[in-house]
């Protein structure tokens, strides 16, 4: 019964599109501090320009009107729900052209440290920290608008770290190490409206955003990995087995976590995975 099936969705490149692009900024600096162990700290930005958006040219912000709904969480207030022109409903006549409003942007510090030791042990180390601000203000559905301009909220800046080094044992046998820890992705939380809670409803449902951005994180991640590997001789032939352990602490991080406000809000979705061993041989002739 679905008048459109097999029917190409009108959906057309604006006849003047841009391809999208990205300045990209970095300055650093380097420097040997000791024999052995050097340092390095730079800046970086990245901003994407013309991106592209979809507007649909049969609908426009007028053909919406404001509803209310209580904000689920029982704080006393209201969430806007932008309900459609019932006539509008289906009509669909999309422009994908360059956005003269939507930006994003990155700016970011990193430092590191390489470290060389007597004996032929070596440590690599350094943090990144930085963060996105992103506006996506001009969208075709209003009900986008909320918290769109990520500039006027306080997007924390998220700082992550590795250290890993090897070192030389006896008999060819060398240890290596790594260390990381990277900030957990952002939660969105959102809320469902359906024509159970406004019956005039003209769409199937509406989702709300009700965190603000940069306010809830899914977990820190820290994972510590080891390996160990010895290599043998044969003429030609080198054989190097190797023993790895991933996540060595056994961490279980929830790496993503249910978002839409509900029953099953919070529950873990998918968590780090546990503690591994892989055993491997390479060869080389």
């Amino acid at each position: 019964q679905n008048l459109n099936f097999g029917v190409r969705r009108n959906q057309n490149p604006d006849p003047d599109i841009k391809r999208p692009y990205q300045w990209v900024s970095d300055i650093g600096i380097q420097h040997e501090v000791l024999p052995g162990l050097g340092v390095s700290v730079s800046y970086n930005r990245r901003s994407f320009h013309n991106q592209i958006w979809t507007d649909n040219l049969a609908i426009g912000h007028s053909d919406y009107t404001l509803l209310t709904v209580p904000d689920p969480r029982g704080n006393g207030e209201a969430l806007p729900v932008l309900n459609l022109d019932r006539a509008k409903l289906g009509q669909v006549n999309e422009l994908d052209t360059n956005s003269s409003e939507n930006t994003r942007v990155y700016n970011g510090i990193d430092a590191s440290f390489n470290l060389r030791i007597r004996g032929g042990a070596t440590v690599y180390g350094g943090t990144s920290t930085g963060r996105v601000v992103s506006n996506n203000c001009q969208t075709e559905d209003p009900n986008s608008l909320r918290f769109c301009d990520q500039g006027e909220y306080d997007i924390p800046f998220q700082t992550q770290f590795k250290l890993s080094g090897t070192y030389p044992l006896p008999f060819g046998v060398r240890l290596s190490a790594s260390f990381q820890s990277q900030p957990g992705s952002e939660r969105s939380i959102s809320y469902q409206v359906t024509r159970a809670l406004i019956p005039t409803l003209t769409q199937a449902q509406v989702v709300v955003r009700l965190n603000e951005p940069g306010t809830e994180f899914n977990d820190r991640v820290n994972q510590l990995d080891i390996a160990i590997t010895k290599s043998v001789r044969t003429g030609r032939v080198e054989v190097r087995p190797e023993v790895s352990l991933f996540n060595v602490l056994n961490a279980n991080a929830v790496l993503s976590q249910t978002n839409t406000f509900g029953p099953s809000l919070n529950n873990a979705v998918t968590i780090l995975p546990p503690r591994l061993v892989r055993l491997g041989v390479t060869m080389r002739f």
